[in-house]
């Protein structure tokens, strides 16, 4: 999946299946919190998201916590005083959530610990072994 390619086709799936409320805020912002509904909260069927079984699958298990029971995905945004910038804000959340959690980790390469990372577990275990022979008491070869 390439990133600029399907961010702009996650956006426009976005911005047309996805069901948009708008609520009533709180918080600071005196009488236009309690007047106008600046919240956003948008939902997004995610089998409505053009990403494959695989993306969806892996948009289920780690974006598990924003997911509803109704297999929609939900975000909100209520940073901002007017209803468009969040409503903005909150489509933009979605998108870079969707892309981030299809994305696949590069696959690590096991490689060797290099000499200097073994000379200094040496040093350290020839450390700590000094300081336990320390504590013991004395043999009797000694």
């Amino acid at each position: 999946m390439s990133g600029r390619a399907s961010a702009a086709r996650i956006r426009e799936a976005v911005e047309r299946h996805a069901r948009v409320s708008f609520s009533r805020s709180g918080g600071p912002g005196g009488q236009n919190v309690n007047a106008v509904s600046t919240q956003v909260e948008v939902r997004m069927p995610i089998g409505r998201i053009p990403v494959g079984s695989r993306g969806r699958d892996l948009i289920r298990s780690r974006l598990a916590t924003r997911v509803t029971a109704a297999d929609e995905l939900r975000v909100t945004a209520r940073r901002e005083r007017h209803q468009a910038r969040n409503r903005a804000l909150a489509v933009d959340r979605m998108v870079d959530l969707i892309v981030e959690a299809t994305s696949e980790d590069p696959r690590r390469v096991p490689t060797r610990p290099g000499s200097g990372v073994r000379a200094r577990r040496r040093a350290e275990r020839e450390r700590l072994s000094g300081k336990k022979k320390a504590r013991r008491p004395p043999s009797v070869e000694d």
